[in-house]
């Protein structure tokens, strides 16, 4: 049981830890060990919880309460895997349609420090997006100079206070019940969602339909030992089918919205918490994984509690008075960070403005 697994990660885990297969298969039981011990500790953590005054959560209870709830979510399916001997069968498929589908609790490190970065590449890549699109308005409505659009880090409060009072101005172009589904894309990348668009299971069924006869051939060549390898580079075989059309487009704009509601809301709650009880009991690895929501890519503790004190809380305060307005400030708050994301490396403190101030 579980081999098909064990399959599916082996190629790119040997290739970085250089383990042989046996090592490999007595770490991934392992894992599987632990992983079921772990959901069991978390079912027990997220009682425990239950039983305690809502009012009394900390900002670690709620972002615990998230992540187990989560992982629980996915071990639902997952644990079918588990279970049922042979139905690991079918888990390359399963994960193809379904990606993102396996527990924090059953991954190995390699595969959460991967997944960290890519969240991290794709919040970047959101955060640039969306904030170039709410530079675009402010600059057609006249309401900052070309000058500020295109430095951001030297203007970025100035430009945030320009869109906090003029907001009722460009507040049509950028509602998010008004954006097209790419863009809500980028939203969910920004805010550090692992996104579910509703299409990925037909878009994936095309795409692999298209490349079914190049699969059969390399299958074949492979059973006959040859080395040789077809290879189609023409772009239809590597098209991303976006479905961006009726009927598909509705449904994905209505769970993207979802899912971005979602995490604002989570956030509002837990940055509630933060405010009336500070950073209590949190761990490195959740103190990092807590700052990345918040599109916040420092290491040294100190800078990042500066930043969500002083800077984060002032935005989360409109999560519920305008999540439109709250995305856009977040988006601009990520991207100025952005050009100061080396400022922790040298021990050096930063302002939402993109400055740089030496500790003492």
């Amino acid at each position: 049981m579980g081999i098909i697994l064990l399959l599916i990660t082996m190629v790119t885990h040997m290739q970085k830890k250089g383990n042989v297969i046996v090592e490999y298969a007595k770490e991934f039981w392992h894992l599987l060990k632990s992983g079921s011990k772990q959901t069991v500790n978390d079912i027990k953590f997220l009682s425990a919880l239950k039983k305690k005054d809502n009012t009394a959560w900390t900002a670690l209870d709620l972002y615990e309460s998230r992540r187990i709830k989560l992982d629980l979510l996915k071990f639902i399916p997952f644990s079918f895997f588990i279970i049922v001997p042979a139905a690991e069968l079918v888990l390359p498929f399963y994960l193809i349609f379904f990606p993102n589908s396996v527990p924090s609790t059953f991954m190995f490190d390699w595969q959460k420090k991967e997944r960290r970065t890519l969240l991290l590449e794709k919040q970047r890549e959101g955060a640039i997006y969306v904030s170039s699109y709410v530079l675009s308005a402010l600059k057609k409505h006249q309401l900052i100079t070309t000058e500020q659009a295109s430095n951001i880090s030297q203007y970025g409060k100035d430009i945030q206070q320009a869109l906090i009072v003029n907001f009722s101005i460009v507040s049509k172009e950028l509602d998010l019940e008004n954006m097209d589904s790419d863009l809500l894309i980028q939203v969910n990348h920004l805010l550090a969602v692992e996104v579910i668009t509703g299409t990925n299971i037909l878009t994936q069924f095309v795409k692999h339909s298209l490349n079914m006869p190049r699969y059969l051939i390399n299958l074949f060549l492979m059973i006959i030992r040859s080395q040789e390898r077809l290879k189609w580079n023409h772009w239809i075989f590597n098209y991303n089918f976006k479905l961006n059309f009726f009927p598909f487009e509705p449904l994905k704009r209505a769970l993207l919205l979802a899912q971005i509601k979602s995490q604002i809301n989570y956030l509002e709650k837990e940055d509630k918490a933060l405010h009336q009880f500070g950073f209590t009991n949190f761990e490195v690895q959740q103190f990092l994984s807590f700052s990345l929501y918040r599109g916040i890519h420092f290491d040294d503790k100190a800078v990042i509690e500066r930043l969500i004190m002083e800077d984060w809380l002032a935005i989360s305060k409109w999560a519920s008075k305008d999540p439109s307005l709250f995305v856009c400030l977040s988006a601009l708050h990520t991207r100025c960070l952005l050009y100061t994301s080396d400022a922790a490396d040298d021990l050096l403190c930063v302002d939402l403005g993109g400055r740089r101030i030496i500790k003492k």
